[in-house]
C-alpha cells in the first residue's frame, strides 16, 4: 500500500485554489474605443494625411453684426442683444499643411448657460453640448468674423502656397470678398457622432473652395475626418 502525503496534497490544492481566484476574464475591447483620430483631403489634387487633430479654442462673440453709424468708414458695430455666436475649433496638422476647422452656430441666449468645461474658463455654452455636432449637411459660414449671422462651418488652411479661407475679409465697410455663391459647390456633412467612455467620436466628409486675400483659389476635395470631441479630462 502506498502512503499518501496529505500535507503535500493540501499545499497543492491551496495553490490551485489561489491561482483560480487570481485568474481574471479579459473582456473584449469595444472597437469604437480603439478608433484613433484620422484625416485626409486633397488640395488641388495633392493629398494630405493627418493623425494629429487637436482641440483649439472655444469662444463666443456677437452675432448678426451691422454698422450702426459712422462717416468715412469710422463706424460703430452692433450685434444682436438676444443671441450670440458660439464656435469650437480644431487644428489638423499634416506635412506642409495646417488646417483650422471651425464649428459655428448662432444661439439664442435662452439656449445657453454660463458654465465651465474641464476646469477651464467660464463662458456661455449651449445647454445641449452635442447640438453643434449633430449629423447632417452644413453650409459654410462665409460671413465668419464679419456679420457672424450664418451657422455652419469655416475652414482656414496654411500650406506652401499661402493662407486660404472659406470665408472673406472682415471689414463691414467694404464689400464681402466671399459669398454663399462662391461656395455653391461645397458641402460639409457630419456623418455620425458616437458616445464613448470619456468623449464622442465624430465622423465627417467635406469639400470646399478656399481663397487668399487676392481671391486666388484652392479647391479641397475628398475630405474625411474622424476625431474626438467633447473629451472629459480625468481629474
Amino acid at each position: 500500500m502506498k502512503l499518501v502525503n496529505f500535507a503535500g496534497l493540501a499545499i497543492v490544492l491551496l495553490m490551485l485554489s489561489a491561482c483560480k481566484k487570481e485568474t481574471h476574464v479579459l473582456e473584449p475591447e469595444n472597437s469604437l474605443e480603439l478608433l484613433k483620430d484620422s484625416a485626409f483631403y486633397t488640395v488641388n489634387g495633392k493629398q494630405y494625411v493627418s493623425s494629429q487633430i487637436e482641440k483649439a479654442t472655444t469662444l463666443t462673440t456677437q452675432s448678426n453684426m451691422k454698422i450702426t453709424s459712422g462717416v468715412n468708414f469710422n463706424y460703430l458695430l452692433q450685434g444682436d442683444q438676444d443671441s450670440l455666436l458660439f464656435t469650437r475649433s480644431f487644428t489638423i496638422k499634416a506635412k506642409n499643411s495646417f488646417m483650422i476647422l471651425y464649428f459655428i452656430k448662432v444661439y439664442n441666449n435662452a439656449e445657453t448657460e454660463f458654465a465651465s468645461e474641464n476646469n477651464g474658463g467660464w463662458l456661455k455654452y449651449p445647454k445641449n453640448r452635442t447640438d453643434i455636432f449633430s449629423p447632417g449637411t452644413y453650409r459654410y459660414a462665409t460671413d465668419f468674423w464679419r456679420n457672424n449671422s450664418i451657422s455652419g462651418i469655416a475652414i482656414r488652411i496654411i500650406n506652401d502656397n499661402g493662407e486660404f479661407k472659406s470665408y472673406g475679409q472682415s471689414d463691414l465697410g467694404k464689400p464681402a470678398s466671399v459669398t454663399q455663391a462662391d461656395q455653391r459647390d461645397s458641402k460639409f456633412e457630419i456623418i455620425s457622432i458616437q458616445k464613448r467612455k470619456s468623449d464622442y467620436l465624430l465622423e465627417a466628409k467635406f469639400n470646399v473652395t478656399v481663397f487668399d486675400d487676392n481671391k486666388k483659389v484652392q479647391r479641397i476635395e475628398d475630405g474625411y475626418l474622424r476625431f474626438s470631441v467633447l473629451k472629459v479630462l480625468k481629474p
